[in-house]
Protein backbone atom coordinates (compact mmCIF):
# COMPACT_ATOMS: atom_id res chain seq x y z
CA UNK A 1 0.00 0.00 0.00
CA UNK A 2 1.01 3.63 -0.97
CA UNK A 3 1.69 5.72 2.28
CA UNK A 4 -0.68 8.15 1.96
CA UNK A 5 -0.31 10.29 5.09
CA UNK A 6 -3.19 9.08 6.95
CA UNK A 7 -5.41 6.44 8.33
CA UNK A 8 -7.31 4.09 5.53
CA UNK A 9 -9.47 2.95 8.68
CA UNK A 10 -11.10 6.06 9.63
CA UNK A 11 -11.61 7.24 5.78
CA UNK A 12 -13.40 4.03 5.21
CA UNK A 13 -15.16 4.03 8.88
CA UNK A 14 -16.41 7.64 7.76
CA UNK A 15 -17.90 7.02 4.34
CA UNK A 16 -19.17 3.75 5.63
CA UNK A 17 -21.12 6.03 8.52
CA UNK A 18 -22.64 7.72 5.02
CA UNK A 19 -23.90 4.22 3.17
CA UNK A 20 -27.24 2.69 4.72
CA UNK A 21 -26.38 -0.74 6.66
CA UNK A 22 -28.37 -3.00 3.71
CA UNK A 23 -25.30 -1.30 1.48
CA UNK A 24 -23.58 -2.08 3.53
CA UNK A 25 -24.60 -5.90 4.09
CA UNK A 26 -24.61 -5.84 -0.09
CA UNK A 27 -20.99 -4.48 -0.11
CA UNK A 28 -19.60 -7.19 2.32
CA UNK A 29 -20.13 -10.56 0.73
CA UNK A 30 -17.38 -10.46 -1.53
CA UNK A 31 -14.44 -8.95 -3.35
CA UNK A 32 -17.00 -7.54 -6.13
CA UNK A 33 -19.06 -5.65 -3.45
CA UNK A 34 -15.93 -4.04 -1.76
CA UNK A 35 -14.98 -3.25 -4.86
CA UNK A 36 -18.81 -1.22 -5.41
CA UNK A 37 -17.98 -0.29 -1.47
CA UNK A 38 -15.03 1.61 -2.92
CA UNK A 39 -16.55 3.34 -6.13
CA UNK A 40 -19.45 4.64 -3.95
CA UNK A 41 -17.17 5.45 -1.09
CA UNK A 42 -14.85 8.06 -2.90
CA UNK A 43 -17.89 10.05 -4.19
CA UNK A 44 -18.96 9.87 -0.41
CA UNK A 45 -15.87 11.13 0.82
CA UNK A 46 -15.36 13.86 -1.67
CA UNK A 47 -18.52 15.38 -0.85
CA UNK A 48 -19.80 18.40 1.37
CA UNK A 49 -20.61 15.62 3.74
CA UNK A 50 -17.69 14.70 4.79
CA UNK A 51 -15.21 17.21 6.24
CA UNK A 52 -11.55 17.38 6.35
CA UNK A 53 -9.42 18.80 8.29
CA UNK A 54 -6.34 20.95 6.46
CA UNK A 55 -4.23 19.51 4.18
CA UNK A 56 -6.44 15.73 4.70
CA UNK A 57 -8.80 15.77 1.73
CA UNK A 58 -6.15 15.08 -1.58
CA UNK A 59 -4.77 12.17 0.85
CA UNK A 60 -7.77 10.82 1.58
CA UNK A 61 -9.03 10.75 -1.92
CA UNK A 62 -6.00 8.48 -3.05
CA UNK A 63 -7.88 5.61 -0.65
CA UNK A 64 -10.35 4.29 -3.16
CA UNK A 65 -8.21 2.12 -5.18
CA UNK A 66 -9.79 -1.14 -5.39
CA UNK A 67 -6.62 -3.20 -6.39
CA UNK A 68 -4.71 -2.09 -3.41
CA UNK A 69 -4.85 -5.43 -1.06
CA UNK A 70 -4.51 -2.72 1.92
CA UNK A 71 -7.42 -0.93 0.62
CA UNK A 72 -9.82 -3.77 0.38
CA UNK A 73 -8.76 -4.95 3.98
CA UNK A 74 -8.93 -0.96 5.29
CA UNK A 75 -12.56 -1.48 3.58
CA UNK A 76 -13.90 -4.15 5.40
CA UNK A 77 -12.57 -2.90 8.83
CA UNK A 78 -13.95 0.68 8.26
CA UNK A 79 -17.39 -1.25 7.80
CA UNK A 80 -17.10 -3.29 11.17
CA UNK A 81 -16.40 -0.07 12.88
CA UNK A 82 -19.67 1.53 11.33
CA UNK A 83 -21.70 -1.12 12.85
CA UNK A 84 -20.05 -1.18 16.08
CA UNK A 85 -20.53 2.68 16.42
CA UNK A 86 -24.44 2.31 15.36
CA UNK A 87 -24.49 -0.39 17.82
CA UNK A 88 -23.69 2.37 20.21
CA UNK A 89 -25.27 5.38 18.62
CA UNK A 90 -29.00 5.00 19.97
CA UNK A 91 -27.66 3.48 23.51
CA UNK A 92 -25.85 6.35 24.11
CA UNK A 93 -28.29 9.33 21.86
CA UNK A 94 -30.74 8.27 24.53
CA UNK A 95 -28.93 9.05 27.62
CA UNK A 96 -28.49 12.61 26.42
CA UNK A 97 -32.17 13.30 25.70
CA UNK A 98 -31.55 13.69 22.43
CA UNK A 99 -32.16 9.81 20.94
CA UNK A 100 -30.88 9.12 17.48
CA UNK A 101 -32.83 6.29 15.73
CA UNK A 102 -31.15 7.34 11.87
CA UNK A 103 -28.28 4.84 11.81
CA UNK A 104 -27.13 7.18 8.23
CA UNK A 105 -25.37 10.29 9.89
CA UNK A 106 -25.67 13.91 8.74
CA UNK A 107 -21.55 15.14 8.51
CA UNK A 108 -18.37 13.25 9.16
CA UNK A 109 -15.47 15.39 10.55
CA UNK A 110 -11.87 13.78 9.99
CA UNK A 111 -9.76 15.46 12.71
CA UNK A 112 -5.96 15.28 12.52
CA UNK A 113 -3.57 17.85 13.51
CA UNK A 114 -5.89 20.73 12.99
CA UNK A 115 -9.76 20.29 13.50
CA UNK A 116 -12.11 21.71 10.89
CA UNK A 117 -13.56 24.36 12.18
CA UNK A 118 -17.09 23.21 12.85
CA UNK A 119 -15.52 20.68 15.50
CA UNK A 120 -12.58 22.61 16.68
CA UNK A 121 -14.23 23.69 19.83
CA UNK A 122 -14.30 19.88 21.04
CA UNK A 123 -10.68 19.44 20.95
CA UNK A 124 -9.84 20.08 24.45
CA UNK A 125 -5.93 21.24 25.14
CA UNK A 126 -5.71 20.12 28.52
CA UNK A 127 -3.36 17.94 30.74
CA UNK A 128 -0.18 18.53 28.50
CA UNK A 129 -2.09 17.72 25.29
CA UNK A 130 -3.34 20.20 22.21
CA UNK A 131 -5.74 17.11 21.52
CA UNK A 132 -6.67 15.69 25.07
CA UNK A 133 -9.96 14.53 23.24
CA UNK A 134 -8.44 11.92 21.27
CA UNK A 135 -11.03 11.60 18.46
CA UNK A 136 -9.62 10.17 15.11
CA UNK A 137 -13.06 10.63 13.57
CA UNK A 138 -16.29 12.49 14.43
CA UNK A 139 -20.08 11.32 13.28
CA UNK A 140 -22.84 14.47 13.78
CA UNK A 141 -26.60 13.95 13.92
CA UNK A 142 -28.61 17.45 13.97
CA UNK A 143 -25.82 19.21 16.33
CA UNK A 144 -24.97 16.02 18.30
CA UNK A 145 -21.43 15.20 17.93
CA UNK A 146 -20.42 11.24 18.39
CA UNK A 147 -16.24 11.19 18.71
CA UNK A 148 -14.35 7.88 18.35
CA UNK A 149 -10.66 7.00 18.57
CA UNK A 150 -10.52 3.98 16.40
CA UNK A 151 -7.90 1.25 15.90
CA UNK A 152 -8.23 -1.80 14.04
CA UNK A 153 -7.04 -5.52 14.15
CA UNK A 154 -7.42 -8.47 11.56
CA UNK A 155 -9.98 -10.73 13.76
CA UNK A 156 -10.91 -10.57 17.13
CA UNK A 157 -8.41 -12.91 18.48
CA UNK A 158 -5.57 -11.02 17.21
CA UNK A 159 -4.09 -8.82 20.10
CA UNK A 160 -6.05 -5.50 20.91
CA UNK A 161 -4.17 -2.54 19.21
CA UNK A 162 -2.66 -0.41 21.94
CA UNK A 163 -4.55 2.56 22.87
CA UNK A 164 -2.03 4.84 23.37
CA UNK A 165 1.95 4.87 22.57
CA UNK A 166 3.50 7.98 24.66
CA UNK A 167 6.32 8.92 26.97
CA UNK A 168 5.99 7.77 30.37
CA UNK A 169 6.04 10.87 32.12
CA UNK A 170 3.16 12.60 29.90
CA UNK A 171 1.29 10.11 32.34
CA UNK A 172 1.93 12.76 34.92
CA UNK A 173 0.88 15.73 33.96
CA UNK A 174 -1.61 17.71 35.81
CA UNK A 175 -4.44 20.51 34.78
CA UNK A 176 -4.71 22.21 38.22
CA UNK A 177 -2.51 23.61 40.06
CA UNK A 178 -2.53 21.11 42.75
CA UNK A 179 -2.35 18.47 39.94
CA UNK A 180 0.64 19.86 38.75
CA UNK A 181 2.48 20.25 42.29
CA UNK A 182 1.21 16.51 43.05
CA UNK A 183 2.28 14.83 39.69
CA UNK A 184 5.29 16.84 39.69
CA UNK A 185 6.36 15.55 42.75
CA UNK A 186 5.97 11.95 41.63
CA UNK A 187 7.46 12.97 38.25
CA UNK A 188 10.57 14.10 39.87
CA UNK A 189 10.80 10.81 42.64
CA UNK A 190 10.97 8.33 39.31
CA UNK A 191 13.32 10.44 37.65
CA UNK A 192 15.63 10.09 40.73
CA UNK A 193 14.82 6.20 40.99
CA UNK A 194 15.45 5.95 37.40
CA UNK A 195 19.17 8.66 37.55
CA UNK A 196 20.36 6.25 40.93
CA UNK A 197 19.80 2.90 38.57
CA UNK A 198 21.59 3.74 35.76
CA UNK A 199 24.02 5.12 37.51
CA UNK A 200 24.53 2.41 39.56
CA UNK A 201 24.72 0.41 36.36
CA UNK A 202 27.31 2.55 34.61
CA UNK A 203 29.08 1.89 37.83
CA UNK A 204 28.56 -1.88 37.52
CA UNK A 205 30.38 -1.79 33.80
CA UNK A 206 33.35 -0.16 34.53
CA UNK A 207 34.25 -2.76 37.16
CA UNK A 208 36.19 -6.42 36.48
CA UNK A 209 35.11 -9.37 35.21
CA UNK A 210 33.75 -8.14 32.43
CA UNK A 211 34.91 -4.10 32.39
CA UNK A 212 33.18 -3.11 29.98
CA UNK A 213 34.13 0.63 30.16
CA UNK A 214 38.35 0.67 31.10
CA UNK A 215 38.35 4.19 32.33
CA UNK A 216 41.43 6.88 32.55
CA UNK A 217 39.93 9.32 35.30
CA UNK A 218 37.22 8.88 37.94
CA UNK A 219 33.17 8.55 37.63
CA UNK A 220 31.62 11.19 39.49
CA UNK A 221 30.23 10.24 43.24
CA UNK A 222 27.30 12.08 42.13
CA UNK A 223 24.74 10.03 40.67
CA UNK A 224 22.96 13.33 38.71
CA UNK A 225 26.75 14.04 37.26
CA UNK A 226 27.49 10.70 36.35
CA UNK A 227 24.45 10.54 33.93
CA UNK A 228 25.01 14.05 32.40
CA UNK A 229 28.26 12.70 30.54
CA UNK A 230 28.58 13.01 27.26
CA UNK A 231 31.64 11.42 25.35
CA UNK A 232 32.21 11.49 21.58
CA UNK A 233 35.49 11.09 19.75
CA UNK A 234 37.04 10.48 16.03
CA UNK A 235 39.83 8.67 14.37
CA UNK A 236 41.41 7.64 10.94
CA UNK A 237 38.26 5.41 9.52
CA UNK A 238 35.53 6.24 12.36
CA UNK A 239 33.55 9.28 14.24
CA UNK A 240 30.81 9.49 16.70
CA UNK A 241 27.97 10.53 15.31
CA UNK A 242 26.71 12.32 18.35
CA UNK A 243 28.02 12.82 21.97
CA UNK A 244 27.07 9.50 24.07
CA UNK A 245 25.91 9.54 27.77
CA UNK A 246 28.21 6.73 29.43
CA UNK A 247 24.51 4.47 30.08
CA UNK A 248 24.61 4.56 26.30
CA UNK A 249 27.50 3.35 25.05
CA UNK A 250 27.69 0.29 22.89
CA UNK A 251 30.33 -1.48 22.70
CA UNK A 252 32.95 -2.18 25.18
CA UNK A 253 36.59 -0.72 25.76
CA UNK A 254 38.81 2.21 26.93
CA UNK A 255 36.85 5.13 28.00
CA UNK A 256 38.96 8.71 28.76
CA UNK A 257 37.26 10.82 31.32
CA UNK A 258 39.57 13.34 31.16
CA UNK A 259 39.13 13.87 27.93
CA UNK A 260 35.15 13.07 27.40
CA UNK A 261 34.83 14.90 23.84
CA UNK A 262 38.30 13.35 23.03
CA UNK A 263 37.83 9.34 23.14
CA UNK A 264 40.23 7.54 20.91
CA UNK A 265 38.82 4.00 21.56
CA UNK A 266 36.10 3.46 18.57
CA UNK A 267 34.73 0.14 20.24
CA UNK A 268 33.05 1.87 22.55
CA UNK A 269 30.73 2.89 19.99
CA UNK A 270 30.28 0.48 17.53
CA UNK A 271 32.32 -2.82 17.21
CA UNK A 272 34.74 -4.09 15.23
CA UNK A 273 35.46 -6.40 12.40
CA UNK A 274 38.77 -6.83 10.87
CA UNK A 275 40.06 -3.53 10.10
CA UNK A 276 36.38 -1.54 9.58
CA UNK A 277 34.14 -0.31 12.57
CA UNK A 278 31.04 -0.58 11.91
CA UNK A 279 27.34 -0.44 14.13
CA UNK A 280 25.96 -3.37 15.91
CA UNK A 281 23.65 -5.38 14.18
CA UNK A 282 20.82 -6.97 16.03
CA UNK A 283 22.28 -10.44 17.29
CA UNK A 284 25.70 -8.35 18.26
CA UNK A 285 23.53 -6.40 20.40
CA UNK A 286 22.40 -9.47 22.44
CA UNK A 287 26.24 -10.47 22.72
CA UNK A 288 27.80 -9.58 26.38
CA UNK A 289 31.49 -10.38 25.61
CA UNK A 290 31.47 -7.35 22.86
CA UNK A 291 28.29 -5.53 23.94
CA UNK A 292 27.49 -2.83 26.92
CA UNK A 293 24.27 -2.46 25.38
CA UNK A 294 23.68 -5.95 25.99
CA UNK A 295 24.91 -5.84 29.40
CA UNK A 296 22.39 -3.02 30.14
CA UNK A 297 19.60 -4.66 28.52
CA UNK A 298 20.38 -8.05 30.96
CA UNK A 299 20.02 -5.76 33.95
CA UNK A 300 17.16 -4.08 32.88
CA UNK A 301 15.26 -7.41 32.36
CA UNK A 302 16.71 -8.93 35.80
CA UNK A 303 14.94 -9.22 38.86
CA UNK A 304 17.00 -6.10 39.85
CA UNK A 305 15.10 -4.16 36.90
CA UNK A 306 14.72 -0.46 36.84
CA UNK A 307 11.54 -0.77 36.68
CA UNK A 308 11.08 -2.13 39.99
CA UNK A 309 12.50 1.08 41.37
CA UNK A 310 9.89 2.89 39.33
CA UNK A 311 7.16 0.40 40.27
CA UNK A 312 8.02 1.52 43.93
CA UNK A 313 7.81 5.04 43.17
CA UNK A 314 4.41 4.85 41.15
CA UNK A 315 3.23 2.31 44.09
CA UNK A 316 3.73 4.66 47.00
CA UNK A 317 1.57 7.37 44.94
CA UNK A 318 -0.89 4.50 43.82
CA UNK A 319 -3.84 6.45 43.46
CA UNK A 320 -2.67 9.45 42.43
CA UNK A 321 -0.68 7.85 39.80
CA UNK A 322 -3.83 5.61 38.55
CA UNK A 323 -6.10 7.96 38.29
CA UNK A 324 -3.62 9.73 36.07
CA UNK A 325 -2.54 6.70 34.09
CA UNK A 326 -6.49 5.68 33.50
CA UNK A 327 -7.15 9.78 32.31
CA UNK A 328 -4.73 9.71 30.09
CA UNK A 329 -5.43 6.18 28.10
CA UNK A 330 -8.94 6.04 28.59
CA UNK A 331 -10.02 9.94 28.90
CA UNK A 332 -11.76 9.77 31.89
CA UNK A 333 -12.17 13.48 32.48
CA UNK A 334 -13.15 14.63 29.18
CA UNK A 335 -16.85 14.97 30.28
CA UNK A 336 -15.29 17.60 32.63
CA UNK A 337 -14.06 19.52 29.61
CA UNK A 338 -17.28 19.37 27.53
CA UNK A 339 -21.03 19.01 27.35
CA UNK A 340 -21.75 15.55 27.35
CA UNK A 341 -25.07 15.76 26.30
CA UNK A 342 -23.73 17.51 23.07
CA UNK A 343 -20.16 15.18 22.30
CA UNK A 344 -20.39 11.94 23.35
CA UNK A 345 -16.50 9.95 23.36
CA UNK A 346 -16.09 5.99 22.31
CA UNK A 347 -13.17 3.48 21.68
CA UNK A 348 -13.92 1.00 18.77
CA UNK A 349 -11.78 -1.26 16.93
CA UNK A 350 -12.54 -2.03 13.42
CA UNK A 351 -12.21 -5.89 13.02
CA UNK A 352 -11.57 -8.03 9.72
CA UNK A 353 -9.37 -8.63 6.54
CA UNK A 354 -9.68 -10.38 3.20
CA UNK A 355 -8.75 -13.65 1.69
CA UNK A 356 -6.41 -14.36 -1.00
CA UNK A 357 -9.43 -13.64 -3.47
CA UNK A 358 -10.34 -9.91 -1.73
CA UNK A 359 -13.10 -11.52 -0.28
CA UNK A 360 -14.07 -10.24 3.57
CA UNK A 361 -12.65 -12.30 5.84
CA UNK A 362 -13.01 -11.91 10.20
CA UNK A 363 -15.63 -9.10 9.27
CA UNK A 364 -16.68 -8.91 12.99
CA UNK A 365 -18.47 -6.92 15.14
CA UNK A 366 -16.97 -5.71 18.16
CA UNK A 367 -18.75 -3.74 21.08
CA UNK A 368 -17.37 0.22 21.45
CA UNK A 369 -16.40 1.10 24.87
CA UNK A 370 -18.52 4.22 25.13
CA UNK A 371 -17.14 6.90 27.91
CA UNK A 372 -19.96 6.17 30.09
CA UNK A 373 -19.66 2.61 29.85
CA UNK A 374 -15.64 2.94 30.70
CA UNK A 375 -16.79 4.82 34.17
CA UNK A 376 -19.38 2.77 34.99
CA UNK A 377 -16.71 -0.11 35.05
CA UNK A 378 -14.65 1.69 37.35
CA UNK A 379 -17.14 2.58 39.38
CA UNK A 380 -17.97 -0.95 39.94
CA UNK A 381 -14.12 -1.58 40.60
CA UNK A 382 -14.84 1.52 43.62
CA UNK A 383 -17.37 -0.99 45.41
CA UNK A 384 -14.72 -2.53 47.49
CA UNK A 385 -11.92 -1.38 49.69
CA UNK A 386 -9.15 -2.51 47.25
CA UNK A 387 -6.66 0.18 46.35
CA UNK A 388 -5.03 0.36 43.05
CA UNK A 389 -1.13 -1.50 42.52
CA UNK A 390 1.29 -1.68 39.20
CA UNK A 391 2.64 -4.83 39.60
CA UNK A 392 5.42 -6.44 36.90
CA UNK A 393 3.95 -9.08 34.72
CA UNK A 394 6.63 -11.63 35.36
CA UNK A 395 5.37 -14.11 32.81
CA UNK A 396 5.30 -11.84 30.07
CA UNK A 397 8.38 -10.34 31.21
CA UNK A 398 10.42 -13.96 31.09
CA UNK A 399 9.94 -13.59 27.05
CA UNK A 400 11.25 -9.46 27.14
CA UNK A 401 14.95 -9.06 26.10
CA UNK A 402 14.79 -6.20 28.28
CA UNK A 403 14.42 -3.36 26.44
CA UNK A 404 11.11 -3.79 26.83
CA UNK A 405 9.26 -4.45 29.97
CA UNK A 406 5.39 -5.40 31.02
CA UNK A 407 3.48 -4.47 33.49
CA UNK A 408 -0.39 -4.76 34.86
CA UNK A 409 -2.82 -2.14 36.65
CA UNK A 410 -4.62 -3.78 39.28
CA UNK A 411 -7.33 -2.99 41.56
CA UNK A 412 -8.03 -5.47 44.09
CA UNK A 413 -8.15 -8.87 41.84
CA UNK A 414 -9.09 -7.71 38.42
CA UNK A 415 -6.30 -6.24 36.45
CA UNK A 416 -7.64 -3.02 34.31
CA UNK A 417 -4.68 -2.59 32.30
CA UNK A 418 -2.52 -3.74 30.46
CA UNK A 419 1.13 -1.69 29.72
CA UNK A 420 4.53 -2.19 28.01
CA UNK A 421 7.77 -0.02 28.69
CA UNK A 422 9.91 0.29 25.96
CA UNK A 423 13.25 2.33 25.93
CA UNK A 424 13.77 3.29 22.27
CA UNK A 425 17.57 4.20 20.87
CA UNK A 426 18.75 4.99 24.55
CA UNK A 427 18.19 4.91 28.04
CA UNK A 428 18.73 8.56 29.08
CA UNK A 429 15.12 9.33 28.66
CA UNK A 430 12.09 8.44 29.59
CA UNK A 431 10.63 4.96 28.42
CA UNK A 432 7.84 4.85 25.79
CA UNK A 433 4.28 2.94 27.39
CA UNK A 434 1.97 1.41 25.64
CA UNK A 435 -1.76 0.06 26.96
CA UNK A 436 -4.52 -2.16 26.26
CA UNK A 437 -7.58 -3.11 28.23
CA UNK A 438 -7.76 -6.31 29.99
CA UNK A 439 -9.90 -9.59 29.03
CA UNK A 440 -11.19 -9.14 32.57
CA UNK A 441 -11.69 -5.17 32.01
CA UNK A 442 -13.49 -5.75 29.17
CA UNK A 443 -15.89 -8.56 30.52
CA UNK A 444 -16.88 -6.09 33.05
CA UNK A 445 -17.54 -3.30 30.22
CA UNK A 446 -19.63 -5.58 28.74
CA UNK A 447 -21.85 -5.93 31.97
CA UNK A 448 -21.66 -2.08 32.26
CA UNK A 449 -22.63 -1.43 28.86
CA UNK A 450 -25.84 1.15 28.26
CA UNK A 451 -25.38 1.88 31.59
CA UNK A 452 -24.90 5.79 32.42
CA UNK A 453 -22.46 6.36 34.90
CA UNK A 454 -20.11 9.53 36.28
CA UNK A 455 -16.66 9.62 37.18
CA UNK A 456 -15.60 7.22 40.52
Amino acid sequence: MANIGIEVSEIMAGVAMLMTPQQLDNYSKDMGGLVKFLKEGKKLADSNKFIYSEGLKEKALQAFNPTDRDFLTAAVQGISAARSIRNWVPVRSSQSGKPITKPVCDKVYLTGDKWPKAVSRFQVEAYGFQSYNSSDIIFEWKNAFYGVSLKKKPSVVDPDPTLINKAFDSVLTGETPKEIKELGKIKKEVQEARIKYFAKVVREASKKPNQYLNITGNLPTSDGELMKIRVKGEGKNWKAKKPMALIDIKGKGKLDLKNPSKQTDPNIFQVKTGDKYRELTRGEMANPKISMRAFVNKRVASTDSVYNEMVKVMNKYADKFANALLNLVLKTNLYDELDENQFAFALVTGVGNIDKEGNPKNLQTIQANGLYTVLCGLSALNEGTSKYEMILDKEANKKSDGAKVFLILKKGKITILNLQLRYKGGFTGQPQFQATLSKEFKEILTEQYGKKCKKP
